[in-house]
């Protein structure tokens, strides 16, 4: 088992969640220290102002994840440089003019409990998380491993290279505001070439498998998060009915009716209502009403589209039920494309990997990821970027608890990235 898949295993095992990513940080960053890197960290990565309340960890949170990153096995002087927020950027300057490209990879976990089964084989091999109620479900312990692996190379490799490459481990892309902290602080602003990559996409709408990668993908939707509050009046059911306003009824007829939009001609439009909560008793008309909705679009357009759809319902729903609603917006993730250029790159560098067997030009993300807003950011200096996707085997899909892969896709990660690098930044 090489050093890469230890990590991975690793940070598999001690999964923390958006923001609270404070032992991965500590570890990645020890790490590439350890290597000959000056890493930035907390405060430095992100832009603690883009964070907002609705995401961010209390204060006790926060003191909570900096001891269980100690007791775990991290370094107290590199929690103490987190100061609190996750986040580590390190950048090989070869002092030779040339390109500036920056990766990203995603550190954060998913906020559910990881099966403890024998027959399955992170129970089996003593790599199960340990952390109540957190998982990495998603791949991004892989992705973690594959960017300590590409330093690593590069620090092999900095004599024959050129320019800058900036590795960005960034946390919260399953929540919010992580991407776009980023962004927010300039660590993107001049950089002519991105990179993300993504364990367990697809191809041709079929998941890929192990021996295969695509070099691209142009189908990201946005993504927008609501909770939104119905505020109605208490009354009794009875007695005098006609002084209630029903929460939860406007709830059930904004959901229902959330649903029903129709779909767009210019692209996917998706949304789903996923949580709703309230009423305070069988025998009072319910007060208030907690509705949880995302919805999506492939475009501006139908995101513009789908944004007026919803609040035209929640405006009519409590203009039908006579009350009011407030709503948390939890902020916009864009929809983005990869570069045909770039993914061109990735193409030549997929053929000098023996493990890929079969290389698809464009793949399918079917949804929604932050890297999308660091692509787009790029793109708008001029600069070109693409989002890989790694085929492995699974024994899940992503997003289920008990997914697992084929730890041999972390290596060929790491090759693939360095050839395209060597195409990138070659000092010839």
């Amino acid at each position: 088992m090489n050093q890469f898949v230890k990590f991975r295993r690793e940070f598999h095992k001690f999964p923390e969640y958006g923001w609270r990513e404070i032992r991965t940080s500590a570890r990645i960053a020890e790490y590439l220290t350890s290597l000959g890197y000056d890493c930035l960290m907390g405060p430095d990565v992100v832009c603690t102002d883009s964070v907002q309340p609705a995401v961010r960890p209390s204060a006790q949170e926060v003191s909570e994840a900096r001891q269980r990153a100690v007791a775990q096995g991290a370094d107290p002087a590199f929690v103490e440089r987190t100061k609190g927020w996750p986040g580590v950027i390190a950048e090989l300057n070869t002092q030779k003019e040339g390109p500036i490209t920056a990766f990203r990879f995603d550190i954060d976990c998913l906020p559910y409990d990881e099966p403890k089964t024998a027959g399955y084989r992170p129970f089996d091999e003593d790599y199960v998380s340990c952390n109540e109620g957190l998982v990495h479900a998603c791949g991004h312990d892989v992705h973690t491993a594959v960017g300590m692996g590409i330093a690593a190379a590069l620090m092999e490799k900095k004599d024959a290279l050129r320019g800058r490459i900036r590795l960005i481990f960034q946390p919260a892309e399953e929540t919010f505001y992580g991407a776009q902290s980023v962004i927010d602080k300039g660590h993107l602003d001049d950089v002519e070439n991105f990179i993300a990559l993504h364990v367990a996409l697809s191809a041709e709408n079929k998941p890929l498998p192990s021996n295969t990668v695509c070099c691209g993908c142009k189908d990201f939707l946005s993504d927008r998060q609501l909770d939104i509050t119905f505020h109605g009046r208490a009354a009794h059911p009875c007695g005098a009915s006609q002084e209630g306003k029903n929460a939860l009824l406007a709830a059930c007829s904004a959901a229902l009716n959330l649903h029903s939009i129709a779909p767009h001609e210019e692209g996917m439009f998706r949304i789903n209502v996923g949580e709703l909560h309230a009423g305070v008793a069988a025998n009072t008309i319910a007060p208030n009403a907690l509705l949880r909705l995302e919805y999506r679009g492939e475009t501006p357009n139908v995101a513009a589209y789908g944004a007026k759809r919803v609040f035209d319902i929640l405006d009519g729903t409590a203009k039908a039920y006579d009350l009011t609603y407030t709503c948390l917006d939890y902020g916009d993730v864009p929809a983005g494309r990869s570069d045909d250029a770039m993914m061109e790159v990735i193409e030549r560098a997929a053929r000098k990997v023996p493990w890929f067997e079969k290389i698809y030009f464009e793949g399918n993300v079917g949804g929604t990821d932050d890297a999308a807003a660091m692509i787009t950011k790029v793109q708008q200096n001029g600069g070109i970027g693409t989002y890989i996707g790694i085929g492995t085997d699974t024994t899940q899909p992503v997003h289920n608890a008990e997914f697992d892969l084929d730890e041999d896709c972390i290596d060929a990660a790491i090759q693939l990235c360095i050839h395209a690098l060597e195409e990138l930044h070659g000092d010839n």
